[in-house]
């Protein structure tokens, strides 16, 4: 897929150290030149505070001030934020306002959306609560991860099958790529 315009979406996957990942994947709002610049200068602070020990609140309220300082109430962030421990089969997470990550257990056949969190970075001077999610991992999983584009191109026509054909595909037993053909 060849991009027409610069935009402002990022993931990321952080190796934190023999036991832990962290993954990330964020969304400026609009487009442009001033949407990838915010973008790059939340990456750059992104990865300069987020280590291991690092509590995922703290990370969302430095991130959040960073934001803010930098946007000045023109722009917000959405963003999601998972950390992974290896040996413990933990996994916890925020969502900052992004669109819900789908989180398929193979084996027991369970959907789940990981929406606990807080509203998007920059949309207000201070997030009044943000609620920390934490799932133990007990089976094989799927995790799919997106911004709104895909949704918005894989509704294409004002056909409403982005967010349905996701679910379906994450449940079933082909790979995220065997079944997005675009």
């Amino acid at each position: 897929m060849i991009p027409f315009e610069v935009g402002g979406d990022y993931y990321d996957v952080i190796k934190l150290d023999e036991e832990e990942v962290g993954f990330c994947i964020a969304d400026v709002s609009g487009k442009g030149i001033s949407a990838a610049l915010l973008m790059s200068n939340f990456q750059a602070t992104f990865r300069a505070l987020f280590t291991k020990n690092v509590p995922l609140k703290f990370l969302i309220e430095r991130l959040n001030e960073r934001v803010l300082s930098n946007a000045k109430g023109e722009k917000f962030i959405t963003f999601f934020i998972g950390r992974y421990n290896n040996k413990t089969r933990e996994l916890e997470y925020i969502n900052a306002g992004h669109n819900p990550p789908l989180l398929y257990l193979i084996q027991s056949e369970q959907l789940t959306f990981l929406r606990s969190g807080c509203v998007g970075l920059g949309m207000l001077d201070d997030i009044p609560y943000v609620v920390k999610g934490t799932l133990q991992i007990t089976e094989p999983v799927k995790i799919l991860c997106y911004t709104d584009g895909l949704v918005e191109l894989l509704e294409g026509d004002n056909v409403n099958v982005g967010t349905k054909f996701l679910e379906e595909s994450v449940c079933n037993l082909k790979s995220i790529d065997e079944n997005i053909k675009i």
